[in-house]
């Protein structure tokens, strides 16, 4: 498992913009089997209102699950704005999730650039950006949820 906290400057929120990736660089393959290297499938997942990018790390079983699935996990950080475009103050917390996130993920990691590889998660303001952007960039996430029961296609 290898984490990695970085932050980059986003346009979107016009400032850098921390946040945590997982990846599952030593999940277990079964005995007499060798890892074929394929970019990975990767979770979105973002946190709730107050919280910030550690909030999944310190709150949840991720790191675990992220090894356990062979999936990549992105943690960004929300900025308390619920995850949507605020033309008004100039933030685009849509369009940063939706584009300029997945954009700058997919060349910086080996990430998978299939929409059914692309999947988008949260908790509370988390779960409202999930199925606001879900729904919105259904060309980019295939799958969106707010917990482990509500995974919906958002074809």
């Amino acid at each position: 498992m290898a984490l990695f906290r970085m932050s980059f400057y986003s346009a979107c929120y016009q400032r850098l913009v921390p946040m945590n990736v997982l990846l599952p660089l030593d999940a277990p393959v079964p005995p007499g089997t060798v890892k074929e290297f394929k970019p990975y499938k990767t979770l979105y997942l973002l946190h709730g209102y107050r919280g910030n990018c550690d909030a999944w790390l310190h709150n949840s079983s991720i790191t675990e699950l992220s090894t356990l699935f062979d999936i990549a996990v992105v943690m960004p950080e929300g900025v308390n704005g619920f995850y949507v475009d605020q033309p008004r103050s100039g933030i685009l917390g849509s369009d940063f999730i939706g584009r300029e996130l997945i954009e700058f993920t997919r060349r910086a990691f080996p990430l998978s650039p299939n929409r059914a590889d692309t999947l988008i998660a949260g908790l509370s303001m988390g779960g409202y950006g999930t199925l606001y952007n879900g729904f919105k960039h259904g060309d980019v996430f295939g799958h969106a949820g707010r917990d482990n029961r509500d995974f919906a296609d958002s074809a």
